[in-house]
């Protein structure tokens, strides 16, 4: 009976850096230890939700002459320097109310600029590509259903080969990473044209995909033993008091004008991390390892397109700060961990 390692990362925007930085850390524990390869290739199956999807995929889709994908570090450095890219700032958008009134009429973002940095480091790599076993979260909302897009060496002879095997990384990346209203669907087609999906961001139900990647790792691992890496992208901390709250209606829950930064999504991701968290702690004890941190003052800030300089360094040096207090459990994890051959 082998003992099978996931990975989760969680969806979180520009936050996803946190997870990038977990994940630099462990792989300096590993290589101070002497175990090469890289850090994906410790992992059975890496799963991750949105901004997840871009480091999952990032660490398993081959680099252009190399084995693996990108390392921690480097996808870091696509975090710093690409952000704002993804998320460009506006003169207006700090203004209060007014600088987010066209989040009413429409996505506030283009995805060009997130397709461009896609492209650039995926290429036209599909799915089958995967160097590991690799699973995307996103939600179909035509057809409606929740599509888990898998790729990698277990799926080589199951039916997700050809469901997805020669969908482009890039396509469903753009497709996992459509949040709403803030980036338009994502028409994700396969090239047979036997099967499409117009899709948006896989965090509408399931922003921390822990639980999910470990039901799929008994899928296609059936009667081993699991450990859960879970990593989140900074916990919100913002409380919404009853007498707050009592009057309020859509504009103050939903709307992105709201001074109040839409809490019913808030508290819908933030209530779906807490009970994957639990379940998890309940099934697997101490094989299950969560890290993340509280978005206190000063450790960066609770939006996910918040791409500014400050931010980053802010929501770094939280990530580092968090790295430090859980040294002994991250040095444990990496003694534990086995690169494959």
């Amino acid at each position: 009976m082998a003992l099978r390692h996931v990975l989760s990362i969680d969806g979180g925007g520009v936050r996803g850096i946190v997870a990038a930085v977990v994940l630099e850390a462990l792989e300096a524990e590993l290589q101070a230890l002497g175990k090469p390869g890289g850090i994906a290739g410790c992992f059975d199956l890496i799963a991750g939700t949105s901004s997840g999807a871009i480091i999952a995929a990032g660490l398993v889709m081959p680099r252009p002459g190399e084995e693996m994908g990108a390392s921690p570090a480097e996808i870091r450095r696509m975090f710093e320097t690409d952000a704002r890219r993804i998320f460009p700032r506006r003169w207006f958008c700090e203004i209060p109310i007014i600088g987010r009134l066209p989040q009413l009429f429409g996505p506030f973002y283009s995805p060009r600029g997130l397709s461009d940095v896609l492209y650039e480091n995926f290429g036209d790599m599909v799915m089958a590509d995967a160097r590991q076993n690799l699973m995307i979260s996103a939600y179909s909302i035509d057809p409606r259903d929740i599509v888990l897009f898998r790729g990698g060496p277990a799926y080589e002879e199951r039916d997700e080969a050809n469901r997805f095997g020669m969908l482009k990384a890039r396509d469903v990346i753009l497709g996992a990473t459509a949040a709403p209203t803030f980036f338009p669907p994502h028409k994700i087609e396969r090239i047979d044209g036997d099967g499409c999906w117009t899709a948006i961001d896989g965090a509408v139900f399931i922003n921390d995909p822990a639980m999910a990647a470990l039901t799929e790792a008994i899928r296609i691992f059936p009667g081993d033993e699991f450990r859960v890496v879970s990593l989140g992208a900074g916990r919100e901390t913002r409380n919404y008091p009853f007498r707050e709250s009592r009057n309020w209606g859509f504009s103050q829950w939903v709307s992105p004008i709201s001074r109040f930064r839409t809490p019913l999504l808030s508290a819908i991701s933030d209530g779906q991390a807490r009970a994957v968290n639990r379940q998890l702690h309940y099934l697997l004890g101490d094989d299950y390892f969560r890290f993340d941190y509280m978005l206190t003052r000063g450790r960066g800030s609770d939006r996910i397109d918040d791409s500014t300089k400050q931010n980053i360094i802010r929501l770094t040096r939280g990530a580092l700060e968090m790295v430090e207090e859980n040294r002994p459990k991250i040095r444990q994890l990496a003694e534990e961990l086995k690169p494959q051959k």
